[in-house]
């Protein structure tokens, strides 16, 4: 099965999003630029970041170095022609966070939003361990299910739906179980309900510690070297 946000464009994604009934777009932006502000990184990597959204939020508060990642080759190509001219430091990865990623230098904060829904957690978080930096930050926001409505909102965009059959919200307490295997420690989880009524968890960690399968090579490399 073809994942289907290789064939969403990225018109459909970003019309969606900013529609009056779906509205999530600008809470994405203004949350990560709040973390901005309270962290002040001047590292920082996207993991999800579409078109962009949220870049212009990095170049005012001084980031020097933005990455952003995303699995459509399209919206990373649209992301380049937006913003490679104004933003200094960009760099842009077509990448799965959840399948083999590039050798990239670690970041202080990655910012990783509404992403969980659609990958496999444990292997997203080791690979998202190995793209921050010791003692760095990971944000998650996660949305929350909500009785009696669609966890895709209905929208004009009908692109969007087929994303109904891959998306598996994830319970915040499994995500800070798998993020502690993954070497994060939790720091804090605020909860953010828009107009419509649904509700995200923003969920902040700290890598205090290399990934149990990283720490396990580790090991095995050194107990080879004949040094």
């Amino acid at each position: 099965m073809t994942n289907p946000w290789l064939a969403i464009p990225l018109t459909d994604y970003e019309g969606h999003m900013a529609s009056p009934a779906v509205g999530q777009a600008e809470m994405l932006a203004n949350e990560f630029e709040a973390l901005l502000k309270s962290y002040a990184p001047k590292a920082v990597a996207l993991v999800g970041c579409a078109g962009g959204n949220g870049f212009d939020k990095a170049a005012e508060a001084g980031v020097t170095r933005l990455v952003g990642i995303d699995i459509n080759a399209g919206y990373i190509a649209d992301a380049k022609n937006r913003y490679a001219d104004t933003i200094p430091g960009l760099e842009l990865h077509c990448a799965d966070i959840q399948g083999d990623m590039p050798d990239l230098q670690a970041v202080e904060l990655v910012y990783a939003a509404l992403v969980f829904e659609y990958v496999d957690v444990p292997v997203a978080l080791r690979n998202i361990s190995r793209l921050c930096r010791s003692n760095g930050l990971l944000a998650v926001l996660l949305q929350l299910p909500k009785q009696g409505a669609d966890a895709v909102t209905p929208s004009s965009f009908a692109s969007l739906k087929e994303l109904s059959f891959i998306m598996r919200l994830v319970p915040p307490g499994d995500l800070v179980h798998s993020a502690e295997a993954a070497g994060f420690a939790s720091l804090s989880q605020k909860t953010i309900t828009l107009q419509s009524g649904k509700q995200f968890s923003l969920q902040l960690f700290r890598l205090t510690s290399s990934c149990p399968q990283d720490a396990e090579a580790i090991s095995a490399a050194r107990g080879h070297d004949p040094t």
